[in-house]
């Protein structure tokens, strides 16, 4: 056994833990508090001692914090109940977010119940920043899929009147911006989905998937070269965009008689092809939203490779094939 902690020791500790600890009694009085209540919240522990702790908890969130208070003096002993997010009144008046973990273990010691409180503000600005920010990500994906694309659809129609009346090289020209708003817009909502989706998990097979994405694309005269039969927990949905998007990538920069091949890793798998490659300069900006190393790509396809290997928690490597084409891969892949 390492050696005990007690007295001063045991005072200093607990003054500089990150978390407070608090004994209550049966009725939520507080019994105790630790030192360490001052630094984050401000009171000295003896303002707090003797004090009912729920009314220091914000009235939104006073109900379910009562609640599962007495979930732990009911249980058996030995509980601890998972974490609970609550806002707590600061000594200045605003409003400190924890996250509290409750246990009745040593209630029978200290005539009490022990709460451990940690603050989660940053996180929890955090988490309010990232939903404002996919709010707006909702809300410009409305425009784009219904103010955009409907329009879209009138300029497509009436050129594609226009062609059966007259040929033009400038109606060709046209047609091509035209197709490149539609393949922008398509990526733009794609990005969106990703971005916000959670991943269903399932065994997936990485050969099966390959075929069917390979059947979607312009394959020109490209082949696919498929090395590998194994399966992987990931969603299939998401792991098909990740696919056709590399391929897609693929087939664009490295020429139409390119050969892809997809192999699997020792923790994962990749996609290389024998095509011109990426420049070692451009790899570190290659995933960046908007990026192209093309002047008409929209960049916005490695963009949405890239968010659902960070939903599936994988890992993306750019390198140089091993005929010097492009290499993308993906580690920190389940096996099934």
């Amino acid at each position: 056994m390492g050696p005990k902690v007690e007295g001063e020791d045991f005072e200093k500790l607990i003054t500089h833990t990150v978390d407070i600890l608090t004994v209550l009694d049966g009725e939520g009085v507080i019994q105790y508090e630790s030192p360490s209540v001052e630094r984050v919240i401000g009171y000295k522990p003896d303002e707090l001692e003797g004090e009912n702790v729920f009314e220091y908890i914000h009235p939104d969130d006073r109900q379910k914090t009562i609640e599962t208070f007495y979930e732990v003096t009911e249980a058996d002993v030995g509980y601890t109940t998972g974490g609970v997010e609550l806002r707590f009144r600061h000594k200045d008046g605003s409003w400190i977010w924890f996250e509290a973990r409750g246990s009745n273990q040593t209630a029978s010691v200290l005539e009490g119940y022990v709460i451990s409180s940690r603050d989660i503000s940053t996180r929890k600005e955090y988490e309010q920043q990232l939903k404002r920010e996919r709010d707006r990500l909702d809300r410009f994906a409305g425009v784009v899929s219904h103010d955009l694309r409907n329009p879209l659809n009138v300029v497509q129609g009436r050129l594609e009147l226009a062609q059966e009346d007259c040929e033009s090289e400038h109606l060709d020209k046209m047609k091509g911006s035209v197709d490149r708003m539609d393949e922008l817009i398509d990526d733009l909502l794609a990005l969106s989905r990703e971005s916000e989706s959670e991943p269903i998990l399932d065994a997936v097979s990485i050969h099966e998937i390959s075929e069917k994405c390979w059947q979607n694309l312009c394959t020109k005269g490209a082949t696919l070269n498929i090395e590998t039969g194994e399966n992987i927990i990931a969603d299939e949905s998401q792991l098909k965009q990740v696919i056709e998007n590399l391929f897609r990538n693929a087939i664009e920069h490295g020429g139409e008689d390119i050969t892809i091949t997809i192999g699997v890793l020792d923790n994962g798998f990749y996609v290389e092809d024998n095509g011109r490659g990426i420049p070692e300069d451009a790899r570190d900006y290659l995933l960046e939203f908007g990026f192209s190393t093309e002047t008409d790509g929209t960049g916005f396809g490695l963009s949405i490779v890239n968010e659902i290997i960070e939903n599936h928690n994988w890992a993306l490597n750019v390198a140089e094939g091993r005929e010097g084409g492009a290499r993308f891969e993906l580690r920190n892949v389940t096996f099934a």
